[in-house]
């Protein structure tokens, strides 16, 4: 009616609309698939749980649900060809459940394909890294973590400092202590001494001792640095 300019604004407004409507929907198909998931992953502790004077069952309930978990993610993967950022989403999640299943070799791709914004995920990377020994791509990937998530949780961090604490590159204790105590301090700043277990941490390596990772529970033991300690070992350390 007035010229192709006339339709500039209302076919990007339709285009906008069109894509947030679609994005929209991409997200509830991939929570739906994720609380499939969650109930597979339930379902299978309470399972391993009965089965505590059997820990070789018990493994091999959790293997098997998340074998099916990935299975079902896997399927989120159409989702993602028609929506930016739902694969490597559902990537990070395969990773995560892989990882802690201490099945690290398969994990692996999957935590460096995964969502960088999921702390845990590139987190749990750079512990893999740690592990393997590789240490300079360790760096990378937790720098990279705290790029995204700065504000996020201290636990990041102190997970950080400890494997550049415990990392046997062939430098000085002196070195890798100073370099964990940049990482601590900054950590402190970005949580505004609000995170506690963080605080001593720091104290404890600005006065030449070791780190305790303990008061961070579960969440410190996912990442498959340390044996989770048993009470008695726990009194035994004190």
């Amino acid at each position: 009616l007035g010229g192709w300019s006339y339709g500039v604004i209302p076919a990007l407004l339709v285009l906008l609309g069109g894509y947030f409507f679609l994005l929209r929907r991409s997200i509830k198909q991939v929570e739906t698939i994720s609380g499939r998931v969650g109930q597979i992953m339930t379902v299978a502790e309470r399972q391993s749980r009965s089965q505590a004077r059997n820990p070789r069952a018990a493994k091999q309930i959790i293997s098997r649900s998340i074998d099916r978990s990935i299975t079902e993610l896997r399927k989120g993967y159409l989702i993602g060809q028609w929506q930016w950022g739902i694969r490597s989403q559902l990537d990070a999640q395969i990773g995560n459940l892989l990882f802690m299943a201490e099945r690290f070799t398969e994990a692996k791709p999957y935590l460096k394909s995964g969502f960088a914004r999921q702390w845990t995920t590139r987190a749990m990377l750079g512990a893999l890294l740690f592990k393997e020994g590789n240490f300079p791509d360790m760096r990378e990937a937790f720098d990279e973590c705290i790029r995204y998530n700065k504000k996020k949780n201290g636990l990041l961090y102190a997970a950080y400092a400890w494997c550049l604490l415990n990392a046997k590159d062939g430098r000085k204790a002196e070195d890798r202590r100073s370099e964990a105590l940049e990482v601590l301090t900054r950590g402190n700043t970005a949580m505004d001494s609000k995170d506690d277990q963080l605080v001593r941490n720091l104290d404890a390596v600005r006065n030449g001792k070791k780190m305790n990772m303990t008061g961070y529970g579960q969440q410190w033991y996912m990442f498959r640095l340390e044996a989770m300690r048993t009470p008695k070992q726990q009194v035994r350390g004190r």
